[in-house]
């Protein structure tokens, strides 16, 4: 007969089992929980010691990373100092030119007309962006403002106490060798490239500037320079030289009768006078800072002589290169000049820096956006090229451009 279990009682069997399942299903718990705190510690690990721009890099990597920012050994910076009117056609180029992996060993500052902004909607270089200077003046060719507003981008350049280089250029030079090149070409030199002859033949010279500027310490040359820091500090400090300057040194338009007035007046010519062609080099001879100066720009023009006007004038002025001549033959013409003859003073010049022939030019004007765009494309094959030039001690210095007056206009 069947033996019956009381209710509400089971099988010791079966209490067991049921036993061993709870006890089982603890033990899962506790591994899941313990894993789980696991997991959140490797989590946290994770997010402290694998920040995302230091994700999967090496320790020695990471500390690479981390002092990208810091300046080279020196710390000097050069001073990239722009005039422009308004936006910079050349922007794709220096967009190529300037290394965000270098951003330490440059600065850059825009005077471009009042109220002008550079944003992502009108330039395509990010070195470019809100640099222009807030307090600029309005620019005319010819006029003292022209020499006003490199005296504050000076002023605003020299901000920065690691900027020991200054270049100034125009809103059409283009870049003739890479980055790495240009800083350590103006680098290597102790002193300033201006470019500064004395012309004989030069009538822009006005006597009622004698008492502050003699005739003997009159200069002329071009106005894209580079400055030493000290040179720098001395242009924006002068206060003599600049206001007579900007008193007796003044554009005058000429009527169209001009030849006959000159014929009579022979003192009209004293009043004649491009304050930019002159000012920055005349400084440096009144300071007797002329030993401090490499006598050359770094920046070519290629002039040539306008046609005549109504009034029978004829005038040099520099050429715009457009897309059919941006080409590499072209700036490789640039390139290979190593010698510079100035018929004003009877001089050549032959470039060099601590005795080596070194190519004359780092930039290079004027140049359209059209020619920007063509250039951009072929930078490859000519912004490193200097490397393999400067190698050889056979370069011919008789390029077809090098016996090239650098200011024709002024020769």
């Amino acid at each position: 007969m069947k033996r019956r279990v009381p209710p509400g009682l089971l099988p010791r069997w079966k209490w067991m089992a049921t036993g061993l399942l709870f006890m089982g299903l603890g033990v899962i718990l506790v591994v899941f929980l313990k894993m789980q705190q696991q997991t959140l510690k490797l989590v946290h690990h994770h997010q402290l010691h694998h920040s995302p721009e230091f994700s999967f890099l090496p320790k020695s990597s990471r500390q690479q990373g981390e002092n990208s920012s810091k300046n080279d050994g020196n710390g000097n910076k050069l001073a990239f100092l722009f005039i422009a009117r308004h936006s910079i056609p050349l922007d794709i180029l220096w967009e190529h030119f300037f290394p965000e992996s270098q951003k330490h060993k440059y600065s850059v500052y825009i005077h471009a007309r009042p109220g002008y902004v550079y944003t992502t909607e009108n330039t395509q270089c990010r070195s470019f962006l809100n640099r222009q200077l807030k307090n600029s003046v309005q620019v005319e060719w010819g006029e003292a403002s022209m020499v006003e507003a490199e005296r504050l981008l000076l002023a605003e350049a020299l901000q920065d106490p690691l900027n020991q280089r200054f270049i100034l250029l125009s809103d059409s030079c283009i870049p003739l060798y890479n980055f790495d090149y240009t800083y350590n070409y103006v680098m290597s030199s102790p002193k300033s490239f201006v470019d500064s002859f004395l012309h004989t033949r030069d009538d822009q010279y006005n006597p009622k500037m004698r008492n502050v500027v003699l005739r003997e310490k009159w200069r002329k040359g071009s106005q894209w320079f580079v400055l030493i820091r000290s040179h720098a500090q001395a242009v924006v400090s002068d206060s003599s030289v600049f206001a007579i300057f900007q008193k007796h040194c003044r554009k005058m338009l000429l009527p169209e009768n001009w030849r006959e007035i000159a014929s009579t007046n022979k003192t009209h010519e004293n009043h004649n006078c491009i304050p930019d062609e002159h000012y920055i080099q005349t400084l440096i001879a009144v300071k007797n800072k002329e030993a401090e100066i490499e006598r050359r720009t770094l920046t070519y023009s290629q002039w040539e002589q306008t046609k005549k006007d109504k009034g029978g004038r004829r005038g040099w002025h520099p050429m715009t290169f457009n897309f059919a001549a941006a080409t590499v033959e072209t700036i490789r013409a640039i390139q290979d000049i190593y010698k510079i003859h100035y018929e004003a003073e009877a001089r050549t010049d032959l470039c060099s820096l601590e005795g080596e022939a070194m190519p004359c030019y780092l930039f290079a004007r004027k140049f359209n956006r059209a020619a920007g765009f063509r250039l951009l494309d072929q930078v490859a094959s000519y912004e490193n090229r200097v490397q393999i030039a400067a190698s050889s001690n056979s370069r011919a210095l008789l390029s077809p451009l090098s016996l090239i007056c650098a200011t024709q206009a002024r020769c």
